[in-house]
């Protein structure tokens, strides 16, 4: 707005200035500051800038791109528009009036949930952006105005869009001390695993600090004993636990046998510390080895070994019965530089894959992220394969147990909040 009134004066003066010329100077081709030609020049000039400014924003560094812009084109609102759509935290250098554009304030909170807090108060209170925002980012319920916050029918439609129904664990206290409400946002958000909040680098760790949240499962291999570690000693987030079981070296049956054709159900199988049977008239669920972190070995008669299907269900059981949010991740990727460190990686298996490897496909009732198990997904700025790296002692992608835990997690008759990283 300054930028406009200091325009405005550069123009009145100009034309003044043109007011109080003889007559003679105007023929003086580019001498007279206010003559057509001068003003050409200067429009022309005024556009390459802005033309230069708006490919910097498109091309490189947005922000950095609108902070070095001049003053009068910080202040444009095509130039603001294009640096919120490519960095949304461009927003808190807009000017006011911008900052209460509906449109301008739209195409950052699609990008990014928290820039809701760069908006003018007007839009904070407005049902479209802040819905937009949560969409994108629950969390961004925290931003919204005290009216927003507290509105029955305005957290049903998020909880609804999102199937979030922990929303309400952030809404206005009178809300979250209702009882009968509460159950409306947990039938309101269905059952299932939900893939709302998939590439969020810290929704899941949000939940964990502010209510009681759980993980239910995290990929094996070498960078699973870190990730337990780092889950279960954070200790500022009173409220994080796992309903994850490892067994480490003790040799345990899976969720499957038969050579596949038996898969362990979302109840105990009857196999879990029971006496193996002798080997005439076993039934299929019988009929497969018990693995260990490092061994696969034939099961001996009349011993009993641990179930791990039959712990980890009961475990979820558990803690959903507990009141708390169940949680999963995808990959064991808690920091971008345990991928080299401890091998981490993504346990996503694309169709082909599965085919290719003999394996079911994963298949979930309110479906799956695009590109699932293949290309690379971008969290913060770190960019991470998708594809499951194999196993070199299985020849198996990695997490064979995880996709049968997510396969049960989907049948629960509650929602599962799914993420890439733990």
């Amino acid at each position: 707005m300054g930028c406009g009134a200091s325009a405005e004066t550069r123009a009145q003066a100009s034309a003044a200035e043109a007011e109080a010329t003889p007559a003679a100077c105007d023929g003086a081709e580019g001498a007279g500051r206010g003559s057509p030609k001068a003003s050409e020049a200067s429009a022309s000039a005024s556009e390459e800038a802005r033309r230069r400014v708006l490919e910097e924003i498109r091309g490189g560094d947005a922000l950095l791109a609108l902070l070095n812009a001049p003053a009068n084109l910080r202040n444009d609102r095509e130039v603001v528009l294009a640096a919120v759509k490519k960095k949304s935290n461009a927003l808190q250098f807009a000017p006011e009036v911008l900052r209460g554009d509906r449109e301008v304030v739209l195409a950052a909170v699609e990008r990014s949930g928290g820039a809701l807090q760069y908006a003018s108060e007007a839009l904070k209170g407005d049902r479209e952006v802040v819905l937009a925002a949560v969409k994108e980012d629950g969390f961004a319920l925290n931003l919204a105005s005290e009216e927003l916050w507290a509105d029955r029918s305005f957290l049903l439609e998020a909880v609804e869009a999102t199937r979030a129904w922990w929303l309400v664990k952030i809404a206005a206290e009178a809300l979250r001390a209702d009882e009968s409400f509460v159950e409306q946002c947990k039938a309101a958000a269905g059952t299932g695993l939900v893939f709302t909040f998939y590439d969020s680098y810290n929704c899941c760790e949000c939940m964990r600090m502010l209510f009681p949240t759980t993980g239910a499962s995290v990929p094996g291999g070498a960078a699973y004993d870190h990730v337990m570690e780092k889950l279960n000693s954070l200790k500022r987030a009173e409220y994080g636990s796992t309903a994850t079981v490892w067994f480490d070296e003790d040799p345990v049956f899976g969720h499957s046998a038969d050579d596949g054709r038996w898969s362990h159900p979302s109840s105990d199988c009857g196999r879990d510390m029971v006496p193996v049977p002798p080997m005439e008239g076993r039934d299929a669920k019988w009929r497969s080895t018990v693995d260990s972190r490092s061994a696969s070995l034939e099961p001996e008669e009349g011993k009993p070994y641990p179930c791990w299907c039959c712990h980890w269900l009961r475990e979820v059981r558990k803690h959903h019965q507990a009141g708390e949010v169940i949680c999963c991740a995808v990959s064991n990727i808690y920091i971008p530089d345990w991928v080299d460190k401890y091998g981490a990686g993504s346990s996503e298996l694309a169709d082909a894959d599965a085919e290719e490897q003999g394996l079911p496909k994963e298949v979930f009732k309110h479906g799956k992220p695009a590109s699932w198990g293949e290309g690379t997904i971008c969290i913060a700025g770190e960019t991470y394969q998708r594809r499951a790296p194999v196993h070199p002692r299985t020849g198996k992608p990695l997490g064979v147990g995880c996709r049968w835990e997510r396969q049960a997690l989907d049948g629960m008759d509650f929602p599962v909040y799914a993420f890439f990283m733990p």
